[in-house]
């Protein structure tokens, strides 16, 4: 099996922005932690590699629409770049307050109240006992759930207990919740976030930022221009001021397959190499795994034997959303699994429509959300 690679540099970032990423808010992954300890996960977010090969500080992404402004557009309105706000302006979260959920585990009533303007707070109380945050950032654009965060009054940040799913179009205790029994009122309000969590959640739900606050700056939430192209202030100076803009910013559709993936799956999953036969035997027999499309897209036959040419971006554009309809993908499947195209690639005998139906079914990982499995297969034949 042959990949692509690429050799990575770090760009000369402020000494701040680290700090602030270890002191700014996270939500912890909806998955369990398991398969992310087997990976390393943790340190490989709260220092991801870095794929653009220049130095520069940031722009900010609206320096970036002057000469790309249709890609601007797309990509502001996508769910990568919802995928952090402030909580009180999610309309799912703030809307039909205030919302009360018996907690069975913990035996505290969690109320979620508030509004747009005087913000959100999560209550846990019984007959004896309460506690109260105020909500401050919400994870998650809503395509599976939008997930609060808030601090303790001990200044704590903690991941409400609360969550609410698109699936359900309401609120329900967050995945993975009933694994921990809270023994107070505070502990009731959520699980408390170490400061590893807070920076893989800061990693990748946001961009590149210089504010001493422990918030990105409004342009910045979410996934932007520079998260995935690198800081672009040289690259806007150079194209401002007629000078040659070769090196002066990354473009990741230009990686070879193995390369786009890591890159991608600094969040979505880091994928093992082909030689680190414990972790694919692992990602094989771990359902969950279907959480992370970067981890499961290295098992397939289609990624290990086209050297190079499946990348994320062969049917996913980076600047818009991912397409609802199964049909959206058949051709670039029928790019080579199509007579008189690829002579090796085998041609389907059972039909030419819809081909991730049934070679990359959705999988119900965690209660109230689906994920398409990466591992492309003749399912069943394994």
């Amino acid at each position: 099996m042959r990949r692509g690679s690429q050799p990575v540099r770090r760009p000369a970032l402020r000494s701040r922005l680290l700090a602030a990423a270890r002191e700014c808010i996270g939500v912890v992954s909806l998955v369990g932690g398991s398969l992310a300890a087997a990976f390393g996960q943790t340190a490989y977010l709260t220092d991801p590699v870095r794929f653009w090969q220049h130095e520069s500080e940031y722009g900010g992404a609206g320096t970036c629409m002057a000469c790309h402004s249709e890609i601007h557009a797309r990509q502001r309105s996508s769910n990568h770049a919802a995928s952090l706000r402030p909580a009180h302006e999610v309309s799912e979260l703030a809307s039909g307050l205030p919302v009360d959920r018996p907690d069975r585990v913990s035996g505290f009533t969690l109320t979620l109240s508030g509004g747009p303007v005087d913000g959100l707070r999560l209550t846990a109380a019984d007959a004896s006992d309460s506690s109260q945050m105020r909500l401050e950032w919400a994870f998650g654009s809503g395509l599976k759930g939008i997930t609060p965060i808030g601090r303790t009054a001990s200044g704590k940040w903690v991941e409400s207990r609360l969550t609410w799913y698109e699936s359900l179009g309401d609120i329900d205790f967050t995945t993975g919740a009933s694994k921990y029994h809270p023994r107070d009122a505070v502990e009731s309000l959520g699980r408390e976030l170490t400061a590893e969590e807070v920076a893989e959640c800061f990693g990748c739900h946001t961009t590149g930022y210089d504010e001493p606050a422990s918030g990105p700056s409004g342009e910045e939430m979410g996934v932007r221009c520079e998260r995935c192209h690198g800081p672009g202030r040289t690259h806007v100076e150079a194209a401002t001021g007629g000078l040659p803009l070769q090196g002066t910013i990354a473009n990741p559709g230009t990686l070879a397959g193995f390369a786009q993936i890591q890159m991608c799956g600094a969040c979505h999953g880091r994928p093992p190499q082909d030689n680190e036969f414990d972790a694919l035997a692992l990602l094989e027999r771990t359902p969950h795994s279907v959480r992370f499309p970067s981890q499961r897209i290295v098992l397939s036959r289609c990624f290990n034997e086209t050297f190079g040419e499946l990348a994320c971006t062969a049917c996913h554009d980076p600047h818009g959303d991912v397409a609802d309809e199964a049909h959206s993908f058949d051709a670039s499947c029928l790019s080579c699994h199509s007579t008189g195209h690829r002579r090796e690639a085998a041609v389907c005998s059972v039909g030419t429509a819809d081909c991730s139906t049934c070679h990359m079914p959705k999988e119900r990982v965690m209660r109230h959300s689906m994920f398409s499995d990466h591992w492309i297969r003749v399912v069943g034949r394994e």
